[in-house]
């Protein structure tokens, strides 16, 4: 089994990375997997929208931050305790990367801040040989940021990985981003190589009749009984 290992001087101190599956939102959990009145099937069943919302790791947030609106100032302000900013430089806080560096059309449409603001990691993670993450947004979760995606060869990079992200939320609002809760969703994979090709088929000989019926045949379940695969991030 191959090993994905998150290295920090705060380890027992702050909230710590855990696999996906810790960090399954409560409304998902209460959701009903059908609704009896509309005999209808609800994400609750999915399992595509489950393997996404339980893949790979959650990086949480190592402390509390408040986003508000410093009127006077006109600015967009993230703050948490003082105290943890000057003891921990660097490894705990939100920073922000110039406009320049990004063109105007790849910047996030949902923002409500033209800038690319960067919460900062305490964690370093480390991959074995060959194998890299993705760092994005955890999928299928309501949160009030979008990181901008990242890919890092985590086998290789001696650093931490810092996130970039936009600020999507109202600014007329004071938000909490509580400690514990997601920052940031990692996925290894195993770097490889590939190559692609397009191919015609007849519509009747991509599915047949017979592989419909098996499709088709069940009421519930059917892409979990035929096609699905356990994955496991532990």
């Amino acid at each position: 089994m191959n090993k994905i290992k998150f290295i920090s001087p705060l380890k027992g101190y702050c909230a710590e990375p855990k696999p996906s599956t810790f960090f399954i939102p409560d409304a998902f959990k209460k959701l009903p997997p059908y609704i009896k009145d509309q005999n209808d099937s609800t994400v609750k069943r999915c399992m595509p929208f489950l393997d996404s919302l339980t893949a790979g790791y959650i990086i949480p947030f190592p402390c509390d931050f408040e986003i508000w609106v410093d009127e006077e100032a006109n600015q967009v302000k993230f703050t948490c305790n003082d105290q943890l900013g000057d003891m921990f430089p660097n490894t705990i806080g939100i920073s922000s990367h110039p406009n320049f560096q990004t063109a105007e059309e790849m910047r996030n449409p949902k923002r409500t801040v033209d800038v690319a603001f960067k919460f900062l990691n305490p964690w370093k993670v480390v991959t074995p040989k060959g194998y890299s993450c993705l760092f994005v947004t955890p999928f299928n979760h309501a949160l009030p940021f979008d990181l901008i995606t990242g890919i890092v060869d985590t086998d290789e990079f001696i650093m931490n990985v810092n996130f970039p992200f936009y600020w999507t939320e109202d600014l007329k609002k004071r938000t909490l981003l509580k400690q514990g809760s997601p920052m940031a969703m990692v996925i290894p994979f195993k770097r490889e190589d590939w190559k692609m090709s397009t191919e015609y088929v007849d519509k009747d000989e991509l599915i047949t009749n017979k592989q419909k019926f098996a499709y088709f045949s069940r009421l519930f379940n059917n892409y979990k009984s035929l096609f699905w695969k356990k994955k496991s991030f532990k």
